[in-house]
């Protein structure tokens, strides 16, 4: 049965032997209480068919273990007669559609360790309960259940390069000594202090799209069955490094909609991105390739308000960039004498983002955090 490396490690720190390669052959008593168990070594026999190697007895090698207690941790296994009415696959699990759950029965369903594919770890059969619930009550109310699988995207990891990172080891979260916790049903584990949990977290190189809870292109991927396998071609993977203290640029993420070059010619006159290229390397960016820096670009925040994907976006007021289900809102402000409106971006009451939303805001003179404290005020 395959173990975790730190539950392996622990349980041999808390005095568990490990027996390879043995079998329970008898189970011994006196005065009707265990006593002892005989154990039947193994080997290794030849593959069959499937290229598995069997373990088969080692004739007359043996041994006796003394103990009082056994706890027999064999699997377990569906009784059919109980369900003799629902369809059966050829491991006796009772057949339940992946997505509703739904059984030949009309109006019933399965899940957890009896279904499809059998025993799973429990947190498997909770996340299937909390799916399912979803599907009755659909039923209940007449209505059709969702049954679409989340698009998720994927990149070439192959074309990152990670020369600039340096790798860092896991921390590990201190735990009970073995001593005392093999005595004992307390927590094993002490969790992390916050300074550890801080630069664990900080080790991680990415969060995800920070862009997932508001973006347009994955909102409509999931609504509807897309097959991106049908297009072929180079597309964009690499990640866009810029140095600018606003905005942050992933040409990966751009659809080359065009908005953002658009808004920074005909709105603002200001012309600091275009469209780089040809075919499948067009690319949005500055002229020459120059960093946002280099170019007239006001960082007015036009094109991150309008871009659709996460290819531009605002950098936070976070040491560490990460996914939130952000609630954006107007708000007006006082600049120059003059009213501006601005668009902030809160999460649980805590101001992230100031996006320039008229064009006082966006060719005000202020630098962002000059406006991102006019707004806390």
């Amino acid at each position: 049965m395959p173990g975790d490396k730190l539950e392996n490690d622990e349980a041999e720190e808390e005095g568990v032997i490990y027996k390879f390669l043995t079998n329970p052959i008898s189970f011994n008593g006196e005065k009707g209480k265990l006593k002892s168990v005989t154990l039947q070594y193994m080997e290794l026999g030849e593959p069959d068919a499937s290229g598995r190697r069997r373990p088969v007895p080692i004739e007359g090698k043996t041994e006796e273990i003394p103990l009082d207690t056994v706890i027999m941790a064999i699997g377990q296994k569906l009784v059919t007669e109980d369900v003799s009415e629902l369809e059966l696959n050829k491991w006796g699990n009772i057949i339940a559609d992946e997505n509703t759950f739904e059984t030949n029965l009309d109006g019933v369903w399965a899940i957890g360790d009896a279904t499809n594919n059998g025993a799973g770890i429990a947190i498997e059969a909770i996340g299937e309960a909390d799916k399912c619930v979803k599907a009755v009550d659909a039923y209940l109310n007449g209505a059709n259940v969702d049954t679409r699988v989340p698009y998720i995207s994927k990149r070439d990891e192959e074309t990152i390069d990670y020369s600039d990172r340096k790798p860092e080891k896991r921390l590990t979260p201190e735990v009970l000594d073995a001593d005392y916790r093999n005595k004992n049903f307390e927590e094993v584990s002490l969790g992390f202090k916050e300074e550890d949990a801080v630069k664990e977290a900080n080790r991680c190189l990415e969060c995800g799209c920070r862009e997932y809870f508001k973006c347009k292109l994955l909102n409509v991927a999931q609504r509807y069955d897309i097959e991106p396998s049908r297009f072929a071609g180079e597309m964009p993977q690499k990640y866009t490094h810029d140095e600018n203290a606003f905005i942050e640029r992933n040409t990966a993420k751009c659809i080359l909609c065009g908005l953002c070059v658009r808004a920074c010619r005909e709105v603002m006159d200001i012309s600091a991105i275009g469209l780089l290229g040809r075919g499948f390397t067009t690319d949005v960016s500055p002229a020459f390739s120059l960093p946002l820096n280099e170019t007239k670009c006001t960082n007015c925040g036009l094109c991150v308000q309008l871009c659709p994907t996460g290819s531009l976006t605002e950098k936070a007021m976070l040491k560490k960039q990460v996914p939130l289900d952000e609630k954006y809102s107007d708000k007006a402000v006082t600049i120059d004498g003059k009213k501006a409106k601005v668009k902030i971006s809160e999460y649980e009451g805590k101001l992230l983002r100031v996006i320039p939303d008229d064009e006082t805001s966006r060719n005000s003179l202020l630098t962002r955090d000059e406006l991102f404290e006019k707004v806390k005020k």
